[in-house]
């Protein structure tokens, strides 16, 4: 018996052991390694685990319960000399089933693809997708989805493929279930994604992880696609690799010659809208055989103090493309291929409306080649300098950050050296300006502007560098005031005139005898500007426009002594602090005595209204009883709120105003004024007003809608100029002002700003300040006359403009002056203001005494 026992547990052990070796087996297997292109070209690839589809079995997934969608993808493989033309076709079968395996929907799907474009690195091309294990070619990903809404007893889903035909060797097969999170679950699932988890996750977006706002992080976490294997024993898989961060072959001499302007996941498209409507914008794929859909990341700029909108969207139809609202703005678009932008209005489909194509010309500066510039000398006036610099990858992906260095000469009449130095920074590559000739290589970085202050002297710059550099060269006069037209030339998406430029291009002195044979348009190297950050809507400063670029008048070919780059418009960048609202703002007061009133202008719906503003916020009330929430700026408890009335007629009349019983009675006279109310606390108060006339009345410490107005205190600018002491500092100071203009529309008002530091440095400095500088503020019709001023009777005046003022790391810090007078036409009011970015704690101090 004791034998026999044994021989029925050694039976048993056999049976377990029979079972289970094949799922045992298949997690002690080691996976296999990359295949070895992989570490020889130092690439990057994402491993997946595939399975294989058997032309006869089924292959059977199970389905999440919760599940509202299955993704199928599926990637077919050919014999390694397979044609990249060749259409590879194959169809799969599948059944949707129940709990108790009934099938509940049954249907094929047959795909047809092509093998990809190569990708190429170091010379070397390699597949985009490929095994280590298996010497095939890898065709571009297909795939389906299946909506299981109509069907959701749903609890299996089984593949298998249809007999293949030459070339085809096999079919591998990943199944994917859509994931919704919880707004709570995703905020933790965020923080426990590693940096390069949300780098991949955010690929999409325009900015990078770290500032995603959570609104953002919770969309790109609220549906994802999560994999699932399939049932038995051990099914036949495989381990695909896909190579990352290598840019596709595309040679430039056969890229297609499409109408529109290149776009790609390394370089934006960046579209002008100067009037709001509907548009369509096209999208014609460069690489069409890859199998990708496309799709654009939108992220639309406009002149609001606001997170710009984002969107994405996928094209349809033949071309593809999509139908878009749009107000006026920067249409910033990202597209997942490479490949040609266009748009136009709905109403206007043979109208393009692509921003007129401008093109700058730099010369290459490298260890066997100077380049050298004539300047001319300054004598009575001083001239500066501006220096760009640019790393250049001569065909070649620059890396995500790169080192760059040059040297320059300044040289007088005689060839002695005035003045010379080092030139070093730290560069990225462009997503925004490319090489004409190559635009689908990231060879291009952005630029390094150097700002120097030339000796008398000096007439000619020289520029060397031991590495291979592209570099332009500006001057201008230092007695010439910087122009703006406000607000025309603050907004890139404006189709006026081309504003003065800030500085003028150079060219070396035998650019004339190499440069091409001129074509149509002169290229323009003047840069739209990118405004910078105001806690107004329209308080984006003005930046530095670029230089024109002169002619190019015919000759010979030019020599491979310069390029010519395609330069586009730069988004402006914009502080997350002020877009929050966290920010502290505080109105400037002239030094000398100035002729002060306080001012009261409607708002147009693009301020952002902060509790800290409500004491200036204004709300009409209507005559009669009324129910009105009064809010309070921190954590006043009481408030002392004022009523402002406007009438047209100046004679006497008589107010009455009472809050929750307590009733102010008031005989008054003129077209405006102001009385005090009853103290509140913050909440809901019944007020009822009664007067003998007709009039707009308006009550503080509630926050506005269309129909609300601001009250500021303003200081009059007319023959006496307006002088502000400011005290620099380097923690992301904003300074500048509003003009109120007592003008009619159409009237211009010319105000002139003078900045007075302690010092100036000669240079180099990486950032220029116009110490000079004339705005140019024009109210329209509808600006015109729309504001009052509280302590005159009969004056009116027009919504304010923005005056931009950008002090630079070239000033020193510490006290200096800003100085404002005008230079002609209509006079007006002046709100001088300083904006600190970030928290700012207020502190308000009391004495506790006893009754």
């Amino acid at each position: 018996m004791r034998i026999l026992g044994r021989l029925l547990l050694l039976l048993l052990f056999a049976i377990v052991a029979a079972f289970l070796y094949q799922p045992l087996r298949s997690l002690f297997q080691v996976p296999p390694p990359a295949p070895a292109v992989v570490e020889q070209l130092d690439l990057t690839a994402r491993s997946s685990t595939v399975y294989f589809l058997p032309e006869s079995d089924w292959l059977t997934f199970p389905v999440i319960s919760q599940a509202e969608r299955l993704r199928v993808l599926t990637h077919t493989s050919a014999a390694p000399d397979t044609e990249r033309e060749v259409p590879l076709r194959y169809t799969l079968e599948f059944e949707l089933l129940d709990g108790n395996r009934t099938p509940l929907y049954a249907g094929d799907y047959t795909h047809e693809t092509h093998l990809p474009r190569q990708l190429i690195k170091d010379g070397v091309a390699v597949s985009r997708n490929l095994y280590s294990d298996r010497d095939l070619a890898v065709a571009a990903g297909q795939s389906f989805n299946v909506q299981l809404d109509a069907l959701p007893g749903t609890a299996y889903v089984r593949l298998r493929l249809k007999p293949l035909t030459s070339p085809l060797e096999n079919v591998a097969v990943r199944v994917y279930y859509e994931e919704r999170m919880s707004e709570r679950r995703a905020n933790v699932a965020w923080e426990r994604l590693s940096q390069d988890q949300k780098v991949r996750l955010a690929q999409g977006a325009i900015y990078p992880p770290e500032l995603l706002t959570r609104q953002v992080q919770l969309n790109l976490l609220e549906r994802q696609w999560q994999p699932v294997g399939p049932l038995g024993t051990n099914p036949a898989q495989g381990i695909l690799f896909s190579i990352l961060g290598v840019e596709p072959f595309m040679d430039p001499e056969l890229m297609p010659r499409a109408p529109g302007l290149y776009a790609g996941p390394q370089r934006l498209g960046v579209l002008p809208i100067e009037t709001a409507g509907s548009f369509r914008i096209q999208f014609t794929p460069l690489l069409a055989d890859d199998g990708l859909k496309p799709e654009l990341a939108l992220r639309h700029v406009t002149a609001q103090l606001e997170e710009p909108r984002e969107e994405r969207r996928t094209l349809t139809g033949e071309p593809p493309s999509s139908e878009l609202s749009l107000s006026p703005g920067l249409l910033v678009v990202t597209p997942n291929q490479p490949g040609m932008l266009d748009i136009w209005p709905v109403e206007q489909p043979e109208q393009s409306v692509l921003p007129e194509t401008r093109y700058l010309r730099a010369w290459r500066v490298s260890p066997d080649l100077p380049v050298r510039f004539q300047v001319l000398p300054g004598k009575d006036v001083r001239t500066s300098l501006r220096l760009d610099l640019r790393a250049y990858g001569e065909g070649e992906p620059l890396p995500e950050a790169k080192g760059i260095q040059a040297e320059y000469r300044l040289l007088d009449a005689q060839g002695r050296a005035v003045g010379q130095g080092t030139l070093e920074a730290s560069v990225v590559p462009s997503m925004i300006d490319r090489v004409a000739e190559t635009q689908p290589v990231a060879d291009l970085s952005e630029p390094a502007s150097f700002f120097l202050r030339l000796p008398p002297e000096a007439t000619r710059l020289e520029v060397t560098s031991r590495q291979t550099l592209l570099t332009n060269a500006y001057t201008r006069p230092d007695d010439l005031p910087h122009r703006t037209r406000v607000p025309v030339d603050y907004y890139a998406w404006r189709g006026d005139d081309p504003a003065q430029p800030s500085w003028f291009i150079l060219q070396p002195p035998d650019a004339r005898a190499q440069a091409a044979p001129s074509t149509g348009k002169v290229p323009s190297a003047q840069e739209e500007p990118s405004a910078q950050e105001e806690p107004s809507a329209q308080e984006e400063p003005s930046a530095e426009k670029e230089p024109l670029a002169k002619n190019e008048p015919s000759g010979e070919p030019v020599p491979e002594t310069s390029l010519v780059l395609h330069i586009q418009s730069r988004p402006p960048e914009r502080d997350p602090e002020l877009l929050a609202g966290r920010y502290q703002w505080e109105a400037l007061e002239p030094q000398l005595a100035a002729r002060g009133a306080r001012i009261l202008v409607p708002l147009r719906g693009e301020e952002r209204l902060r509790p800290s503003g409500l004491p200036a916020y204004f709300q009409p009330l209507e005559p009669g009883t009324q129910t009105v929430d009064v809010a309070a700026p921190g954590v006043s408890r009481r408030l002392e709120p004022q009523l402002i009335y406007l009438r047209d007629d100046p004679s006497p009349f008589t107010l009455r105003v009472g809050i929750d019983g307590r009733t102010v009675r008031q005989e008054l006279i003129g077209r405006r004024g102001d009385i005090s109310l009853p103290p509140v606390s913050p909440g809901s108060h019944e007020v009822v007003l009664d007067a003998s006339t007709s009039g707009t009345w308006l009550m503080n410490y509630r926050y506005p809608d269309d129909a609300g107005y601001l009250r500021r205190m303003a200081f009059r600018l007319e023959e006496e100029p307006l002088r502000y002491p400011v005290d620099k500092r380097e923690d992301g100071q904003l300074v500048g002002a509003r003009f109120y203009s007592l003008g009619e529309a159409g009237v211009a008002s010319t105000v002139r700003v003078h900045i007075t530091p302690d010092a100036l440095p000669s240079g180099p400095t990486q950032e220029w300040t116009h110490l000079e500088r004339l705005y140019q503020v024009t109210p329209t019709d509808e600006e015109a006359g729309v504001g009052y001023v509280l302590d005159q009777q009969r004056e009116r005046l027009a919504h304010g403009q923005p005056i931009l003022i950008d002090l630079g790391t070239d000033l020193p810090d510490g006290p200096m002056a800003v100085e404002f007078s005008l230079e002609s036409g209509a006079p007006g009011y002046l709100v001088f203001h300083e904006v600190l970015p970030g928290e700012y704690e207020r502190t308000r101090s009391f004495r506790e005494g006893e009754e």
